[in-house]
């Protein structure tokens, strides 16, 4: 899966990140929270000061398991989900509305 975001986001983007986590990372997958409660500590942040952007119910009830904000970037096949919980739901990324996150 690493080489996948490889190539897809090349080196350069990738090194932007400070973690990665992947599906593979982990021994239970969503909606179990495990992957946001591994991040929160790699990455030395209280779950409750961490969002997650997720596309699905299953990530979304994952995100709140952990105690994480979440917001809803819907896709074709996932926008019909009920996403109650998330703080915001949109179609499009770039409609996210992050400044008063936290």
């Amino acid at each position: 899966a690493q080489q996948v975001l490889m190539a897809i986001l090349g080196e350069e983007r990738l090194d932007r990140f400070d973690l990665i986590l992947l599906g593979d990372d982990v021994s239970r997958k969503k909606p179990d929270p495990l992957i946001y409660r591994l991040a929160s500590e790699r990455l030395g942040v209280a779950l409750s000061n961490c969002a997650v952007v997720e596309d699905s119910k299953i990530g979304l009830e994952a995100a709140l398991a952990a105690g994480m904000k979440c917001y809803i970037t819907y896709t074709d096949s996932t926008e019909g989900q009920d996403f109650g919980g998330a703080v915001q739901v949109v179609a499009d990324a770039t409609k996210l509305d992050l400044i008063n996150i936290f």
